[in-house]
């Protein structure tokens, strides 16, 4: 059953032509995300292929998802940092201004929030981190051993 839904899906992929749409659509998206990249900051980069695409921001997103929300787009964030966008095969060229149009809308009017990771923590240099992580490894290991029932 699950084999032949997915063999009509296939078959009317292509006689719909749709990733012939994809590759158009993608593009035009790809663009406008470009054009939002250099003028925001915070968006870090814009990384996907055809119509699907994550946006890296440096603030948390779950504030952006809740602000397209209320605006009528469905987008989610994924790893707290990352906006991902699946359009529908079946988008138009209207649609994807439209859709740029709002989200560069969510982009400007959603409140800033810098995670708590890096406004509160003082910074440490990796090298003091491995140093302490190595040093506390030892210590773990060396107290797991003398309690260990394996030894005799």
């Amino acid at each position: 059953m699950i084999c032949a839904v997915a063999l009509e899906f296939l078959k009317i992929v292509e006689d719909e032509k749709l990733l012939g749409n994809i590759r158009v659509r993608g593009q035009e998206l790809r663009a406008g995300l470009e054009k939002l990249l250099s003028k925001f900051a915070f968006v870090k980069e814009i990384r996907g292929e055809g119509c699907m695409f994550g946006v890296e921001l440096s603030l948390d997103g779950g504030p952006f998802v809740a602000e397209a929300l209320k605006r009528g787009l469905l987008i989610n964030c994924t790893h707290d940092f990352t906006i991902r966008l699946l359009p529908p095969f079946l988008i138009s060229k209207a649609q994807v201004r439209e859709f740029l149009q709002l989200f560069e809308t969510v982009l400007s009017k959603t409140p800033r929030v810098v995670p708590a990771t890096e406004s509160s923590s003082p910074k440490v240099p990796l090298s003091v981190a491995m140093s302490a992580a190595s040093t506390a490894s030892r210590s773990h290991l060396k107290s797991t051993a003398s309690r260990s029932p394996l030894k005799r």
